[in-house]
């Protein structure tokens, strides 16, 4: 039981006159109203009314309670419409954690612009690769790419993202063009995070995984892109990396019938259930801008070999 039963009915019998009026006026009947105020009173141990069978009187402890507990009454509507307008006003810190080049070109400039907009926010960028617990470690949003594994949390699509497989035009000269995926264990593969590459199955839809080997690794894409300029090896990277290379020709696309069209960019927030303005207008402004034609996606590059 609450130390506030009973309060809101004292209250209302007070101001309404009696027992009736204050269960009309509450929507409950008039035992209820009855029930709530003589438990408080037992609670409180002293007397709030006097009762008799035409009207009810304050007693003296009855008149100290009520003028208390109308400015109690009146700090509480107080407090909850403070909470109420931070929840549906974005303001306060904004914890996102991020990773990659993705983040740092294109979520950071939105985030930024979000900030402009709404100044009463602060936001937090974390860098990290690894895949952090949003909870445990107070994160109000991560940005996440591709397949999402089971965790309970909620995601929300805001962007496309294409993965292609590339080399250089030398390379290609030199050792000649994969026709299957499994042809690239024969081949120089310039390998990143993973050393499995995604790719769709063209007859059945599915996705496959794929284990290449090579003599180049980097955690750092703009470093595989650098090293499949030069010749150095096949490339498995995100569109952003390179659809410039492949529309001037530093690149040309591989395996173009087995390319995944779409893995995906996510947001990922702990609750759906009221979700705090800052989180839901930052994830609305992020789709905004990604979506349906991302700003790192031209329609004139090509999709296959």
């Amino acid at each position: 039981m609450s130390r506030w039963d009973g309060m809101d009915e004292f209250l209302q019998v007070v101001e309404s006159g009696g027992f009736a009026a204050a269960a009309r006026a509450l929507g409950v009947s008039k035992a209820h109203v009855s029930k709530q105020v003589r438990a408080l009173e037992d609670r409180l141990g002293v007397r709030l009314l006097h009762r008799t069978t035409r009207r009810q009187a304050l007693t003296e402890a009855g008149e100290r309670f009520y003028r208390r507990g109308l400015q109690l009454a009146a700090e509480l509507e107080e407090l909850q419409a403070a909470i109420g307008e931070e929840h549906e006003t974005p303001r306060g810190r904004l914890r996102i954690s991020v990773a990659g080049a993705f983040a740092a070109r294109y979520v950071a400039p939105v985030c930024a612009e979000f900030m402009a907009q709404y100044p009463l926010v602060r936001i937090e960028l974390n860098f990290n690769s690894r895949i952090v617990d949003l909870i445990e470690e107070g994160f109000d949003l991560a940005i996440r790419y591709g397949q999402l594994e089971e965790s309970g949390l909620v995601a929300r699509r805001i962007a496309p993202r294409r993965l292609y497989v590339c080399a250089a035009p030398s390379y290609i000269a030199r050792h000649g063009a994969p026709m299957q995926p499994q042809e690239l264990r024969r081949h120089h593969c310039l390998i990143g995070s993973s050393d499995h590459w995604l790719f769709r199955d063209p007859d059945n839809d599915r996705l496959q995984r794929l284990r290449v080997a090579g003599r180049w690794r980097s955690n750092n894409g703009d470093a595989l892109l650098a090293a499949g300029r030069s010749g150095l090896g096949i490339i498995q990277l995100p569109d952003f990396y390179v659809d410039d290379d492949l529309r001037e020709g530093r690149l040309l696309p591989l395996l173009g019938d087995w390319a995944v069209g779409d893995v995906g960019v996510w947001a990922v927030y702990p609750h759906r259930r009221h979700l705090p303005a800052k989180v839901r207008l930052l994830i609305e402004m992020l789709a905004e801008t990604f979506q349906p034609q991302p700003p790192w996606q031209k329609p004139s590059a090509p999709l296959s070999a």
